[in-house]
């Protein structure tokens, strides 16, 4: 069944309703909601990604009902908890920004597996893209303190982002999902307190083969100050690689960045390639490839990806 709303209708109300297999289209307009999804096979279509929005500003230490502080994991617009949920031609926005005031505000939240979101806008500031699963490290802290138990999801996920514009400053895409970002624009925000950027926070186990794969993606610097980072290493083998990307002059030469002070270069597996860019000056942990070994690198991804995704 296919239900068509407008802004004057509420998409919480819709969800409730609907079953799966269903589809929800919305029609161009301004919807203030913070929504959950937690039914499977559900898809979400909007009358275009410009003008269909859904809007909130929850942000981290906001207090809530509860009388406790939003945290990062519940400052959420989205939520994408079901399986084999599809999000098209949707802008989704925390507008709690800029983020040295507010700090963490995710748009999207997806603990889901097999996401698809496809032609659709995800933007905010600090954490704007959140692709669980969560570190146990994070579950374990949060269990049995009265935080929303369905957030703390470690079942594997396999995600797709394609033709989508994601917007941030710090981490703002992070998580431990095996994620593809295909033909993207990623749009760099400037940081106003630290001047510094970092596109990807993955925090992946070792177990998981992949984790991110920015796949002829644009990486777009919004400020001409910044100081671009690639990806740091949220946990100790987050994985990112970049192939054919087109690159802003504002990426630090050395393109990623260890996390501070620990000794996350020796485990994590970040790779880039291009014809375009000098990677001579990236770090030297950095998996440099060549374009036999790129092209063998994305048709393996690609091979293990659709294994799981289709």
């Amino acid at each position: 069944m296919r239900y068509t709303i407008t802004q004057n209708d509420s998409i919480s109300e819709t969800l409730n309703k609907v079953k799966s297999g269903d589809t929800i289209y919305l029609k161009n307009g301004i919807y203030h909601e913070k929504i959950e999804v937690f039914k499977d096979n559900i898809k979400i279509i909007g009358e275009s990604k410009e003008n269909t929005i859904i809007t909130n500003n929850d942000y981290y230490h906001k207090i809530m009902n509860d009388h406790n502080e939003c945290n990062t994991f519940r400052t959420y617009t989205v939520l994408v908890k079901g399986n084999n949920v599809s999000i098209e031609n949707i802008t989704i926005e925390n507008t709690s920004t800029p983020s040295s005031v507010y700090g963490q505000s995710i748009a999207l939240s997806v603990i889901g597996n097999k996401f698809n979101c496809n032609n659709s806008i995800i933007r905010s500031a600090q954490d704007t893209l959140f692709t669980g699963p969560m570190s146990d490290n994070i579950i374990k802290r949060y269990s049995n303190t009265g935080f929303n138990e369905y957030l703390l999801s470690n079942i594997k996920s396999f995600q797709k982002y394609e033709n989508c514009i994601i917007e941030g400053d710090v981490d703002f895409i992070f998580g431990g999902a095996t994620a593809l970002f295909n033909k993207c624009i990623i749009n760099v925000i400037k940081r106003e307190d630290i001047n510094l950027s970092y596109v990807s926070a993955p925090s992946h186990t070792e177990d998981i083969k992949y984790g991110y794969l920015f796949n002829e993606c644009i990486i777009n610097s919004l400020s001409d100050s910044n100081d671009i980072y690639l990806a740091r290493p949220w946990r100790d083998y987050g994985c990112s690689s970049f192939i054919n990307c087109k690159l802003n002059k504002n990426i630090n030469p050395l393109g990623f960045n260890k996390w501070d002070n620990t000794n996350r270069d020796k485990t994590a597996r970040f790779s880039e390639y291009s014809e375009d860019i000098d990677l001579s000056k990236r770090e030297p942990w950095v998996n440099i490839l060549n374009k036999d070994e790129a092209i063998k690198y994305v048709n393996d991804y690609l091979e293990y990806f659709n294994k799981h995704f289709n």
